[in-house]
């Protein structure tokens, strides 16, 4: 028996030939002791529970920290504001323009007394500080773009920073400074205009007390509190190009802030599509070129990528969702800190091209001790954990496609696959059959001859019912290919972990360990 890195990322290359590699609703981890079964196990994606509803679609969240009202999360569906309590009680505050896109909300730092939302150009201010019942309160009598004495264009997104509410102007290269921890004061001389680039702002995000501010044709120039001018006290970092870079974004929402840094889908005047992070103030490259080649086929490539972060099982994720993929089911991709590695998500919908839809989620917040996620296609809020075995009732449908199994080309006859899992973790009282008969969860696995392009039947195979840890996934007898790939899927809603797969094939398939380091050494 043998082994050959059936554990891995997702690597779909350009040639499938290459490598087809996918891996859907599980994502890998290293296991760090260096001693266990394996280097790397497979671990499912956390499931979907409704926490509470709204009108949808969610356009954003927001969980607040500090201030009188901590403790609370704030959400936008279509065209109001929303409070939702720890027992998933939902007041409407009031209404906030609807575009059908994203918003943006923060708070004034450690005071805390006012939240400030940017939607479809416009901002709105909540006060926060009184004690009345919200739903008297109200927003704010007035929005605050194109008055004289207010915002000078329409507002694209807002950040807080250092003392101030900012925004970048649409269509503009310039930014506006609100007055300090006020944001219903902006005066028309608090505007920036970015002198270090040429072309439009089209991405803006807060890291270590600085504003990162992004073109949208191959720059970004971080900006810190100087405090040297009253109305405009932000300047450029250092001296001599610091806090420069020659890259750009090219999708604005997928502009996201984790592992302490920045992280975005850029572009410059030689093309876009690359997934970057910042180090320091250096463009690092996180995706790889079958990501990339991937995201080139979606019809508006990455330009729409909406994205969002969330920290998990010691894992710190960033989720990109494309709703123009897959035939405007959408697509998500998830990248992985941890590993630096890319897996898929997807919400088992029946429908489109590959039956998959987008996962549900297109904004998360960290609010009653939950990761809190807004459903983009209704008004639904839902609880994200590991503990959930389905998506707000439906299957989870989780898919695995190996590595090529090929020696040169050369013939080769499969004898036995083991996959190694967690087994005997069916339900008390089991599942049932068609027939009414108990039965354990079932895996099933399928295999293509020719490198990944026909695809034969699937075989089932029972992984025992609760507590029966002994049984074991094995397929017998698989016939002979010169080029095969594996496939695996399952569905039962149980915590499915796989560690590794075992293969006995004859003749020539030998030495799959140095195949599988290699393979290591490539990802990390």
């Amino acid at each position: 028996m043998a082994r050959f890195g059936f554990v891995g990322p997702t690597y779909t290359s350009q040639s499938i030939l290459a490598d087809s590699q996918r891996c859907l609703n599980w994502y890998p981890e290293m296991i760090e002791s260096g001693q266990g079964e394996s280097q790397m196990a497979l671990y499912r994606t956390p499931g979907l529970s409704l926490f509470a509803a709204i009108a949808g679609p969610v356009r954003g969240c927001l969980a607040v920290t500090a201030g009188p009202n901590a403790g609370v999360s704030y959400w936008v569906g279509a065209g109001n504001l929303y409070q939702m309590t720890v027992a998933g009680a939902v007041t409407n505050l009031g209404p906030v323009g609807n575009d059908f896109k994203r918003v943006s909300m923060v708070t004034n730092g450690s005071a805390g007394n006012q939240l400030c939302i940017c939607s479809a150009g416009e901002i709105y201010i909540y006060n926060l500080s009184a004690l009345q019942p919200c739903g008297a309160i109200g927003l704010a009598p007035k929005t605050l773009s194109g008055t004289m004495g207010g915002l000078q264009g329409f507002a694209a997104k807002v950040v807080f920073c250092d003392g101030y509410f900012n925004v970048y102007l649409a269509g503009t290269n310039k930014f506006q400074v609100s007055a300090l921890e006020d944001g219903t004061t902006w005066n028309p001389l608090s505007v920036q205009q970015v002198e270090v680039f040429p072309e439009n702002i089209g991405g803006m995000i807060v890291s270590y007390r600085q504003l990162w501010i992004f073109g949208q044709d191959g720059h970004a120039q971080v900006y810190y509190n100087s405090g040297a001018n009253a109305y405009t006290p932000f300047d450029v970092i250092g001296a001599g190009g610091v806090g420069f870079m020659e890259e750009g974004i090219d999708a604005p929402e997928s502009l996201c802030l984790l592992d302490n840094a920045p992280f975005w889908i850029g572009g410059n005047g030689n093309g876009a599509g690359i997934a970057w992070r910042a180090n320091g103030y250096t463009p690092m490259r996180v995706s790889n070129h079958a990501v990339e080649a991937t995201w080139a086929t979606y019809p508006q490539k990455t330009s729409d990528a909406v994205g969002y972060s969330y920290r998990d099982q010691g894992h710190t994720f960033w989720v990109l969702r494309f709703p123009s993929a897959n035939n405007g089911f959408g697509a998500t991709w998830v990248y992985d800190t941890a590993t630096q590695m890319w897996h898929e998500r997807g919400y088992w919908s029946q429908q489109g091209p590959t039956g998959y839809s987008a996962h549900l989620s297109t904004c998360h917040c960290f609010a009653f001790g939950k990761h809190l996620v807004g459903d983009w296609n209704s008004g639904n809020v839902y609880a994200m954990d590991i503990a959930y075995m389905n998506d707000n009732g439906a299957a989870i449908r989780r898919l695995r496609r190996a590595p090529h199994v090929a020696t040169e080309r050369q013939w080769i006859t499969f004898h036995e696959l083991e996959v190694v899992m967690d087994v005997g973790d069916g339900p008390i009282p089991p599942f049932v059959d068609g027939a009414g008969n108990a039965r354990g969860p079932q895996a099933m696995l399928r295999w293509s001859n020719d490198g990944g392009r026909t695809w034969g039947n699937d075989h089932w195979m029972d992984v025992g019912q609760a507590g029966q840890y002994t049984v074991r996934a094995r397929w017998l007898r698989m016939g002979r290919a010169r080029d095969r790939v594996y496939e695996l899927v399952v569905s039962d809603p149980i915590p499915w972990q796989i560690i590794e797969a075992d293969l006995r094939a004859t003749p020539g398939f030998d030495e799959p360990t140095e195949r599988l380091s290699k393979m290591y050494e490539k990802m990390t």
